[in-house]
């Protein structure tokens, strides 16, 4: 369940070359290090993924960074991020060749998208955050974040986006299954990765028997028991 080596040793070298600057600039200790939360968010479509990671990240009180990934990797690399978007959405168009970009002529190669990728990534690691998918958990690791996956079955998902999204429970089905094939081809295509694999994760929860409150509770105490400095104002629970 490794990686693909070129894409590996790609990261392994942007995360080498960055904890050195870390270490070059900064005086933090590994004390005030447990202080930062870093948290990924992958998640089933429907499992109410999104819905957590923010509601995590202002409990922590850092960003919660979906979108802001894509525009980051299209401010770095310099090309439209409607490109970027159109592309992290239907991860199917990126094979064979990869990204060649459609703009001005310019060519967005996998090795680019990845390098912007890592950095984006790393940089928002480095002052905490909830980062939600693009496979952020492969990225850093359990050294530099703790692992998140919120998982449902399709019946409750696919109950959750016909509401949400006023269609059909069959259409709402079918909508499930290809968004959750699309993020899984994505992992497998970049970093050779099933994105069930419970090992990469830290800790996975199932949306069918926790509400929102409880699955955010759940992560930070699970933080707190894995060594990250938890205030106990935000590991209060509510009360009804």
């Amino acid at each position: 369940m490794a990686m693909k080596c070129n894409v590996e040793r790609l990261v392994e070298a942007l995360v080498g070359a960055a904890v050195m600057a870390d270490r070059k600039n900064s005086n933090e200790s590994a004390e005030q290090k447990r202080h930062t939360h870093v948290v990924t968010v992958s998640r089933n479509y429907g499992a109410q993924g999104k819905v957590v990671a923010q509601l995590l990240a202002d409990r922590l009180g850092v960003r919660c960074c979906d979108r802001e990934i894509l525009q980051g990797v299209a401010r770095r690399a310099n090309v439209d991020v409607d490109l970027v978007k159109t592309l992290d959405e239907h991860v199917k168009r990126i094979k064979g060749d990869w990204w060649h970009g459609f703009i001005n002529g310019k060519k967005f190669s996998r090795e680019q998208y990845f390098h912007h990728l890592v950095k984006v990534v790393l940089g928002i690691s480095r002052n905490g955050g909830v980062i939600v998918g693009r496979g952020a958990h492969l990225i850093l690791g359990p050294e530099r974040a703790f692992r998140v996956r919120i998982v449902g079955t399709l019946p409750r998902c696919a109950e959750r986006i016909a509401a949400r999204e006023h269609l059909s429970i069959a259409a709402a089905r079918q909508r499930v299954l290809e968004v959750d094939g699309e993020r899984s081809e994505y992992i497998r295509e970049l970093y050779d990765v099933d994105i069930e694999a419970a090992g990469f994760y830290d800790l996975v929860l199932n949306s069918d028997r926790f509400d929102v409150e409880t699955t955010v509770e759940s992560i930070l105490f699970a933080m707190q028991g894995a060594g990250y400095v938890i205030p106990e104002a935000v590991l209060k629970v509510s009360c009804p």
